[in-house]
């Protein structure tokens, strides 16, 4: 084993993030880390790496074990150029080779030693997976495979930009010849090119590593299995991200009938006690009242964060014509994009390719109207009404609530729509009061869309969205945007992401923006293989990849599940806020200083007519759904059951 984690706890701030969890990662193995934003990921990356002690239990680690990681904090000698930065990564080796010696000269006299023997093996798998030979040259392909080329290596570091900075972090990572490598979030900092790059890297390596990622395309590619933290444990999951999902709704559906037939015999235990514990049966009653008290309870599934619904509300028909460029020239100091042409239309996805550093952003800060052109124009069409979504999430307000970040852009909404709107991005209840400062980088992403869909956009300008959010987030925005009736245009790494919405591809280099025909033509063009499936393939699929009847109805049946839990959860946080509402207003009334205040009493009481407008209908459609989402569950589970049979 490289390490083991017993029954661990860490809590900070008050909050337990780990709860007795127990894992372990052996050599060799490529393991992806997934989980909601705050569940603990990067809290389990700083224990393993030394960071952080846990709060109980204890983390062995092999005897030596040597741990490459990309640095939170740049960092780099004085006079450093990139290439000799990253051959930094090699400084080890000679220490590899030194004491490679001094153990096959103590094994000499000593050849039966178990530990000296084990010890060997280490040290000429770490020196075999790089070649010392050959660094230099391994060192200018992993420097250029993040878009660091023959024109960059000789140039000091300091002259560099921040992205540029984090890649030539990542690539010197990547170099280290450590037994264990460990990445949070790595491709955040990339292109798509860049996130093809990292896993062709990953899927070579020979020794271990942990990469915190949400990208679905890098799961698919590096991962050996999928570790999930959730609810404080560490869970080891098949590899690949549809048998991982997979995987977890059966069990998850499991965890939940075993749930509900253990609450069943709590209740029918507790009316047993309840009519008997003072009647003939008195013994028995106290001997099940003792059986309750040793029952070990089943969680209950289906807690933690809130999933985000993105609600698109009422969407206006723009024109026909959206928007144009014509001859345009884009930059800062000076034009990286020189005589772009192009017309997008109604309802059309348009994707960005490109390489890092190529203009894709600007482009589109420059479409959207948030950077001038330097030459050229931009024309938009009648009836558009625009949502700008930054990778940086700078148009967010310093300060302030949940609440008043989006009375900031709707301050026309009463208190019950704000908190509804609010809990359909994941803030219901107590969480849409919470201060802005306080905000995770997912929780400020979804915030940052929640603000701009409640403009309801015709046309929706997204600068790399996936970049702060989960996988179940990553998930639920990608179902939404695909029903999106609007206009959009996107830059992304997310492979998956793009490969599903884009209808156009505009491929962004060497100063030009041009079309290509489709997603596999602009991945040619940069040396990358075909683009990925639309979905893995689901049991029960026929040969020749199209799936059974029976696989297609329980995909349609999982969607509309989804939707009924959305629509559900919805009216839930709708009739949350006004029953809270009509109590606040009702103890308000009820104060005698609003009775010698007519004002504020008829205030009060417009307040409580408008909570009250309405509910017994909302109330009856909650019940309803309820049923009907129901009696679509237990079709769902009929179905997989099915499924698993054949």
């Amino acid at each position: 084993m490289l390490y083991r984690i017993e029954g661990v706890t860490v809590r900070l701030g008050g909050e337990t993030i780990l709860e007795g969890a127990d894992f372990q990662q052996n050599p060799g193995e490529h393991l992806v880390l997934v989980g909601r934003n705050g569940a603990g990921k990067t809290t389990l990356i700083r224990m393993l790496a030394g960071e952080l002690e846990p709060e109980r239990g204890r983390i062995t680690r092999r005897r030596g074990l040597s741990i490459a990681r990309l640095d939170q904090l740049f960092s780099a000698p004085a006079g450093s150029t990139v290439l000799s930065y990253a051959m930094g990564a090699f400084a080890r080796l000679a220490e590899l080779e030194r004491e490679l010696d001094s153990v096959a000269e103590e094994l000499s006299a000593r050849p039966e030693d178990a530990d000296l023997l084990e010890r060997l093996a280490e040290l000429q798998t770490a020196l075999e997976s790089h070649d010392p030979y050959r660094a230099e040259a391994t060192a200018l392909k992993t420097l250029a495979a993040f878009g660091l080329g023959d024109r960059d290596v000789r140039r000091p570091v300091e002259e560099l930009s921040g992205g540029q900075k984090t890649r030539l972090a990542l690539a010197r990572a990547l170099l280290e010849p450590a037994e264990l490598l460990i990445l949070d979030e790595p491709t955040n900092h990339l292109d798509l090119l860049g996130a093809e790059a990292l896993a062709s890297l990953l899927a070579q390596r020979r020794s271990a590593f942990l990469v915190a990622t949400h990208d679905r395309a890098l799961i698919d590619r590096v991962a050996h299995a999928v570790v999930e933290v959730e609810t404080g444990r560490l869970k080891r999951w098949p590899a690949g991200y549809e048998p991982y999902r997979r995987a977890k709704e059966e069990a998850t559906a499991a965890t939940r009938r075993a749930w509900e037939r253990q609450q069943e015999q709590i209740r029918k235990t507790e009316e047993f006690i309840r009519k008997n514990i003072a009647g003939q049966k008195t013994k028995q009653a106290q001997a099940r009242r003792k059986e309750l008290k040793r029952l070990e309870l089943v969680e209950r599934p289906g807690g933690g964060e809130p999933v985000a619904t993105f609600a698109w509300g009422q969407v206006a028909r723009s024109g026909d014509v959206v928007l144009a460029a014509e001859n345009l020239s884009a930059g800062y100091d000076a034009p990286v994009l020189q005589a772009v042409e192009l017309v997008v239309r109604r309802g059309e996805r348009v994707g960005f390719l490109g390489p890092n550093g190529a203009g894709k952003t600007t482009l589109l800060r420059v479409l959207a109207g948030r950077l001038a052109p330097m030459a050229g124009r931009v024309i938009t069409g009648h009836g558009v009404a625009p949502g700008w979504y930054d990778q940086e999430l700078e148009d967010l307000p310093a300060t302030g609530t949940v609440l008043d970040a989006l009375w900031e852009v709707h301050p026309l909404w009463s208190p019950t729509q704000a908190r509804s709107w609010a809990a359909r991005f994941g803030f219901s209840g107590e969480a849409a009061d919470r201060p802005l400062e306080g905000l995770s980088g997912g929780e400020r992403g979804r915030l940052t869309l929640a603000r701009i869909l409640a403009g309801s956009p015709n046309l929706l300008f997204l600068d790399e969205p996936t970049n702060h959010l989960d996988l179940v987030t990553c998930e639920a925005l990608e179902e939404a945007l695909e029903s999106y009736p609007g206009t959009l245009l996107l830059v992304s790494h997310d492979r998956r992401l793009v490969e599903r919405l884009a209808q156009r591809v505009i491929v962004v280099r060497d100063g030009r923006a041009e079309e290509v025909a489709g997603l596999s033509r602009a991945l040619e063009l940069f040396g990358i293989g075909r683009p990925l499936q639309k979905a893995a393939p689901q049991a029960g699929a026929a040969h020749g990849g199209r799936r059974s009847p029976l696989a297609e109805e329980e995909r349609r049946l999982r969607r509309e599940v989804a939707a009924l839990e959305t629509e559900v959860a919805g009216l839930e946080s709708e009739l949350e806020c006004r029953h809270r509402t009509i109590a606040e207003t009702q103890d308000a009334m009820a104060d005698r200083a609003a009775w010698s205040d007519p004002q504020r009493l008829r205030r009060l009481q417009e307040a409580l007519d408008a909570a009250r407008e309405g509910l017994d209908e909302l109330e009856e459609r909650w019940a309803e759904l309820a049923g009907d989402l129901e009696a679509l569950e237990a079709r769902l589970e009929e179905v997989r059951s099915e499924l698993g049979r054949t």
